[in-house]
């Protein structure tokens, strides 16, 4: 078994989307001939020393740039640590908005390359020991935050190690990150630097690695999908039996589960369809209902301007464990994303779950992209971009449930293809291949 160094700010956070791409990782890479160890900081609220004996976790000291600054500054303020990785916008309550104006604008500045900084020499000195001890043959980086591949690059300077930089999230061409024009230059600057260093770069869709591509050039440039835990699919099974049948019930119940982002996930199609088949007497609203878990700010008076707020049920956040336990037992799921081209290159990290709870999805957001190709490859449900299609795909989804009493269930070979196991299937290739390319110079 050969040695791997994962370099990971988000791993501990079982339930956080940024976590289980890189547990998936860790837990399965052994099964390629790769053994992980892991960096992470050690972070309040999240579980230590986890028992797992795929792999090990090595704990760092880690002090956030934003508490730094205000023990210094001798501030108290209530702030949400789980949202310090933007720190150009901390969370501040309004009792103190010139404060939070003032971070705001010193964050372009200080937080450079984000508010993760403080990590990096602590994570140094713990991955030189590391490598050192457990004779290292290849390291890999994932951001957010970049400071991961900021310490990655480092360790490759001084070990010539391969270096994979994976990049959960784009970089400079990250079209929902916006800086000051000061800001940019240094970051695009920082980026071309830092990557110079990297053997590969590695993101999570093909329309990423094409715009990662216009940026670095002469790199090579990997996409790996992330994917769902296989183990949970087989529980699932264990668990609710999942065949089409066992999912009869008296109404059809769409679910979603999960943020609305502020509007910007809009539930306006699917509200205006059900609104005009209950008019024009195709549906019985009497057989319909929709399950909203998470975030609810809003929804309530949207459903009331379209008269179908008889049929909606707010039920707020559940635990996760609840939460998968209602996206298995659903006839439908619900899916929303922004009808927006910037929307074309990102899968959402909640197709992951719906695809391993195994029920149809409804997917409604941007006509092309990413999340399209995945639900048409697998073949679990419908993606649709306009309101014609949104109503027509809901019609037929109704009439198949008063047909059969539930709704068919009908994926493909395809879901094979978007498991962890093969995302560090993928990852275990890749990183033969950089060290034997090694082995022959």
């Amino acid at each position: 078994m050969r040695n791997v160094l994962l370099i990971a700010f988000y791993f501990n956070q079982t339930n956080e989307v940024a976590s289980k791409r890189l547990r998936g990782l860790a837990k399965y890479l052994p099964e390629f001939g790769w053994n992980p160890i892991i960096i992470v900081p050690k972070l309040n609220n999240t579980p230590h020393n986890i028992d797992n004996s795929n792999f090990k976790v090595i704990e760092t000291e880690y002090e956030d740039m934003l508490d730094k600054w205000l023990k210094k500054l001798n501030i108290s303020l209530n702030v949400n640590e789980e949202k310090n990785s933007n720190i150009s916008n901390p969370p501040i309550s309004k009792n103190n908005q010139f404060l939070s104006s003032l971070i705001s604008t010193a964050g372009e500045v200080f937080a450079y390359p984000d508010g993760m900084k403080y990590w990096h020499d602590p994570a140094i000195e713990i991955a030189k020991e590391t490598i050192e001890i457990n004779n290292i043959e290849a390291i890999i980086s994932s951001s957010w935050p970049i400071t991961s591949h900021v310490i990655a690059k480092d360790l490759k300077k001084l070990y010539d190690i391969p270096w994979v930089a994976d990049l959960r999230d784009l970089w400079n061409l990250n079209p929902y990150i916006n800086h000051t024009f000061i800001r940019n230059y240094f970051e695009k600057k920082l980026e071309i630097e830092t990557f110079k260093y990297a053997d590969v770069l590695t993101t999570t869709t093909d329309l990423a690695a094409m715009t990662l591509k216009k940026l670095h050039p002469n790199k090579k440039i990997y996409s790996i999908l992330s994917g769902f835990d296989p183990e949970e699919l087989k529980s699932n099974h264990t668990k609710n039996n999942l065949k089409n049948k066992s999912n009869s019930s008296d109404k059809l119940n769409f679910v979603y589960t999960g943020l609305l982002y502020g509007g910007k996930r809009d539930p306006t199609f699917l509200f205006e369809s059900i609104k005009q088949l209950i008019i024009e007497r195709k549906i019985n609203p009497n057989l319909i209902s929709l399950d909203f878990y998470g975030d609810n700010d809003g929804l309530e008076k949207i459903a009331k301007n379209y008269h179908v707020n008889t049929i909606l049920n707010l039920h707020g956040s559940i635990p996760n464990e609840e939460v998968l336990k209602k996206q298995r037992e659903s006839q439908v799921l619900l899916l929303l994303s922004w009808n927006n081209k910037k929307e074309n290159m990102f899968l959402p990290g909640k197709i992951y779950e719906y695809l391993a709870a195994q029920r149809p999805i409804l997917s409604i957001g941007y006509k092309e992209g990413s999340l399209k190709n995945l639900i048409e490859d697998t073949g679990v449900g419908f993606h649709v971009s306009t309101l014609n299609q949104t109503k027509e795909t809901i019609l037929k989804i109704y009439n198949n449930f008063i047909e059969n009493g539930y709704v068919k269930y009908k994926a493909n070979n395809n879901l094979n293809d978007y498991t962890l196991l093969s995302t560090a299937g993928k990852f275990g290739k890749l990183l033969n291949l950089l060290t034997k390319k090694r082995i022959y110079e």
